[in-house]
């Protein structure tokens, strides 16, 4: 067991023998040092309301962790976001973050966090911050994908962690043509996509999805703040399975997102 991963499971320990949920995030580093750490440390506790933050740091792997007492998920998310654009501004940021919330989730274990470890450096793109599920880890490839197609980094941010807590694999596109590619890369089970996107809109992105692959046939939803309606006969006609309209609840797009892929 590595030292990040024997200090996590301490500090877990605690948490659960006191009966207080706590948070998690691991990072994907460059060029930290030891020393660096401590500049690290100095600056995200200036630039936060966390007080009770422990860092640890495995400079083999260059994963930097962070353990956030008495924080659930949302709380989680939200300090993620601080340390993204810190760890970003400050060129340290070598691939994305994952984040945990234990207590709210599940137990943790030695093993689990080992998972977590390796989960973190085999995480594709920089900068995206990634739930780790237990038991969408328990599913591995049985777990239905979603393709989310959106210009909007913080609804891509939100809805990603939300969806794979559900169980789902996410990938995000941030325009039509990326999306276009990444669904003709991994073929997923849905694809929730806005109109209004950049390169290629989002009705031209459905034409080309439609055509490339009309065998499979993905099930569509449309998540736009469009309401008109001739957008929505448009949308229904070149082959969507849903519209749902700006502001959302994401209770009720998960429960259609289920209904759909069920």
């Amino acid at each position: 067991m590595s030292n990040l991963v024997a200090t996590l499971y301490q500090l877990i320990e605690a948490s659960e023998s006191s009966h207080f949920r706590c948070g998690i995030i691991l990072v994907s580093c460059k060029d930290l040092s030891v020393e660096g750490l401590e500049t690290v440390k100095r600056d995200l506790a200036h630039n936060s309301s966390k007080e009770e933050a422990h860092y640890a740091f495995d400079q083999n792997t260059q994963v930097l962790s962070i353990f956030l007492k008495h924080q659930k998920l949302s709380d989680t998310h939200f300090h993620a976001l601080l340390v993204k654009d810190y760890m970003q501004n400050a060129n340290l940021l070598a691939g994305s973050l994952l984040i945990a919330s234990f207590e709210e989730c599940t137990r943790a274990t030695g093993q689990l966090l080992r998972s977590m470890h390796h989960a973190v450096m085999e995480l594709a793109g920089v900068g995206e911050i990634k739930l780790f599920d237990p038991q969408a880890e328990d599913a591995g490839d049985s777990a239905a994908s979603i393709l989310l197609v959106n210009h909007d980094e913080a609804v891509n941010e939100f809805l990603s962690i939300y969806l794979e807590r559900k169980g789902y694999q996410v990938i995000v596109a941030n325009d039509g043509v990326d999306g276009v590619q990444k669904y003709q890369e991994m073929t997923p089970d849905l694809v929730i996509t806005d109109l209004n996107l950049p390169i290629m809109n989002g009705y031209q992105m459905i034409e080309r999805i439609k055509h490339s692959d009309a065998e499979r046939g993905s099930k569509i939803v449309i998540l736009t703040d469009k309401r008109l309606e001739e957008d929505v006969k448009k949308s229904f006609a070149l082959g969507a399975s849903d519209y749902i309209t700006k502001p959302f609840s994401p209770v009720e797009l998960a429960a259609r997102v289920k209904r759909l892929i069920s």
